[in-house]
């Protein structure tokens, strides 16, 4: 079977063929509602069962109760069912699963209960070459998704997910709503006694909402509180009765543990039954209300009223681009402490393809990191990825995907305007998370790279992390305006209305969505609040779209960090020759947990009082801004040293720079630099060589980023913006 570096992309918007995979229970029942109603076909029915004799098998994957019955569901859809028993076990119980070393490849663990699913999975596929998808139940749970995900990305296939990160309560009372009829099947939570097993899930809506307010219980069911077995839903012609049945108890104290040994069940046709449409199962399920998009339309239209600009300028002609010059080729590499940034710039002069130049980079970049003791796979922590156009990307991608396996770094990818000769540039932030003994800190490395398809935010099918957290300090990939559910743009609204205000809401919904899953307390290592370190915005101009690109992005911008209480974040304006898949904006934040990391003392940053008592556990950032002579700057700090300090720096020209690195919130974080980006405009390369001079003196790495426009928060134009990270 194909792997993922080898298997055919599938496009965005695709209709699929699914493999339906079902335990019985509600979740996997209603996700096969959601996925007709998108517009997808299930062609066939999957189940992985517990082995002979065994009612309930200690699983980390599946659910064993119940499983006897997916073969009538199949029937009641008029689909083929397929089974596999599981012989894995828990082998691989960590947050990732695979290796972040193996480049492409996406080798399984041997032994590991999700290898039977990739067993079943190549059987059915076989049977059905069809299918280019899967469809899954999972709601909350990471260990499950990513595993499903790994699998789908070895076979080629996509995860169709819609019920992640729903909100419980509502699903299970969208559930009820919709025809659909589950019964409890195993009950293990407090407040869930033994009569509760049998009963059907709108019986109980009501005590299961009590629970939620009592004990914080979940209400879908996401902490093992109990297990359904679905009866009826609106895709089942028929439905099913149980006809035998006994309850099992297995543990009576100190709450109850209890299950449903069905013996015995029958399916009877539902008179009148015709299968319904996608129309009507959308409207049955209020999708044009789901929660993927919700007061996107309020948001977008008090962006358009408060811009003038959109209604006047649309149609106007794009600029004409301009080309940087060259600088100097090699790569560049920067260390403090266990931060680390290194870049690198492609030569295409010598007849490379982009695929090559692209390699020839990241193999210039391994071979550096390896002398200095560090790995590209298992430390970068976020990469910059510039292009000279976005019509290589494809090809770019192809060669990108080669030198990363699981749980890979977040990724910003946008157009610029590279000088002659040059189709990359790539510059990789990482830390070194390697413990004195050679395993890695607790609690070092954490990356969300989310691959199904959910009404969640876009999924990341491809080598790269929605986000990933490592000392305390969030990298989040650069997020452009997709609709989640399908991975599309929303059509344009006519004239003279403008597509900025939409997806500038959207993407910024994106970044709030990644955010809240991170520090959800639900989820690992979540439970902090954090503040926003700092923002690169991007925008791009495309026919039929005027040069109101920069002012949306901007009280968009106000609007969401305001509202978020992270106004003052350091952030720049940058226009592009060209974003991803064509998107008019880009924004790509980055973010501090608030908590202490593993580096430095927590000794107090220069001229702050020591005497505030505060818990230096729960630290929070503070902003600074301030103009210099022309230049204007903001900065982000932790309160204590080595916690974490970025700085947006405006520049009219670089004479003003010994001024400006007087200013003591400049020079704290100046002083404890990794990297400093340039953005310049195409035209200026030259003035860079005094930051270039200072930034070598130092031992800090730099990347020059061109752009044609460049923006403060106010809408003042530069001809030269620093983006500094620090540790």
């Amino acid at each position: 079977m194909a792997s993922s570096s080898t298997a055919t992309p599938v496009l965005p918007g695709t209709k699929h063929k699914v493999i339906g995979l079902v335990s019985g229970g509600k979740d996997s029942c209603f996700n096969l509602m959601h996925t007709v109603a998108n517009g997808h076909e299930i062609v066939a029915l999957a189940t992985l069962t517990p082995p002979a004799n065994i009612d309930e098998l200690d699983s980390h994957m599946y659910q064993s109760v119940g499983t006897s019955l997916p073969p009538l569901i199949a029937d009641a859809m008029g689909l083929p069912h397929y089974s596999h028993v599981i012989t894995g076990g828990a082998v691989e119980k960590g947050a990732e699963y695979g290796s972040r070393e193996r480049g492409g490849d996406g080798s399984g663990m041997e032994g590991d209960e999700t290898e039977d699913l990739t067993v079943l999975l190549k059987k059915i596929m076989a049977l059905h070459p069809e299918a280019t998808a899967i469809s899954s139940g999972a709601i909350l749970s990471n260990y499950q998704r990513l595993r499903i995900e790994h699998v789908c990305q070895r076979l080629g296939l996509t995860s169709l997910a819609y019920l992640w990160q729903s909100e419980q309560l509502p699903l299970v009372t969208r559930m009820v709503s919709s025809g659909l009829n589950a019964i409890l099947v195993k009950v293990a939570g407090v407040g869930l006694g033994v009569k509760c097993v049998g009963k059907s899930l709108g019986q109980l809506l009501p005590l299961l909402t009590r629970l939620q307010a009592q004990y914080g219980a979940h209400p879908a069911g996401e902490g093992g509180e109990y297990e359904t077995l679905t009866l009826d839903c609106p895709l089942f012609s028929k439905r099913i009765n149980i006809t035998k049945s006994e309850v099992v108890i297995t543990d009576p104290e100190p709450y109850p543990v209890a299950y449903l040994r069905i013996e015995d069940a029958e399916l009877e046709p539902k008179d009148g039954w015709t299968k319904p449409t996608v129309t009507e199962l959308r409207e049955l399920l209020g999708l044009d209300e789901e929660e993927g998009l919700e007061g996107l339309d309020e948001v977008s239209r008090e962006l358009y009223e408060q811009n003038d600009d959109a209604k006047v300028v649309i149609g106007e002609e794009i600029v004409e681009k301009g080309q940087a010059e060259s600088s100097p080729g090699g790569e560049r590499f920067g260390r403090n402490g266990r931060w680390f940034t290194i870049s690198a710039e492609g030569d295409s002069r010598n007849g490379q393809s982009v695929g090559e130049e692209l390699s020839a980079c990241f193999d210039a970049i391994k071979e550096r990191l390896n002398t200095e003791g560090l790995s590209l796979p298992l430390h970068a922590t976020h990469i910059t990825l510039l292009l000279s156009q976005m019509a290589l990307f494809p090809a770019a991608n192809a060669a990108y995907v080669k030198y990363f396996g699981t749980s890979p770094p977040s990724r910003a990818c946008v157009g610029v305007p590279l000088p002659a000769g040059q189709n990359i540039r790539i510059e990789v932030v990482g830390f070194d998370d390697a413990a004195d003994d050679g395993t890695s800190l607790v609690g070092g490395r954490s990356a969300l790279h989310v691959q199904g398809m959910s009404y969640w935010a876009p999924a990341n099918i491809g080598p790269y992390s929605q986000a990933v957290m490592v000392n305390s300090r969030l990298h989040i990939a650069g997020q452009i305006p997709l609709q989640p559910a399908s991975l599309t743009f929303a059509p344009y609204p006519p004239p003279p209305a403008s597509p900025y205000p939409h997806q500038a809401a959207l993407a910024l919904q994106h970044v709030r969505k990644i955010v809240e899953v991170l520090r959800n307390p639900n989820s690992t290592g979540g439970g902090w609040n954090g503040w926003a370190e700092s923002c690169v915005a991007w925008w791009a101009r495309n026919e039929g779209c005027g040069r109101e690109g920069p002012a949306v992005s901007q009280r968009a911008w106000a609007a969401w960090s305001s509202e978020n209480g992270w106004a003052g974040t350091p952030v720049i304006f940058a226009r592009s020759t060209e974003l991803p898949r064509g998107a008019l904006v880009e924004y790509q934040v980055n973010v501090h947990s608030g908590r202490q990391g593993y580096e430095g003392a927590a000794q107090p940053v220069d001229g702050d009082d020591d005497d505030d008592e505060e818990d230096e556990n729960e630290l929070t950032g503070v902003y600074a801004k301030g103009d210099v002579r022309g230049a204007y700057w903001e900065t982000c700090q932790a309160p204590r040293k080595r916690q974490g300090a970025r700085a947006a720096i405006f520049l009219p020209d670089t004479a003003g720079l010994p001024e400006l690195t007087a200013v003591p919130q400049v020079a704290a974080v100046l002083s404890r630099a990794t990297t400093i980006r340039a953005y310049h405009l195409a035209s200026v390369q030259p003035s860079l060589e005094p930051i270039i001079k200072q930034a070598e003196a130092r031992g800090v790495c730099w990347t020059g980023v061109p752009v044609l426009e460049l923006q403060d928060v106010q809408g003042r134009s530069y001809p030269l913006a620093l983006e500094v990270f620090s540790a």
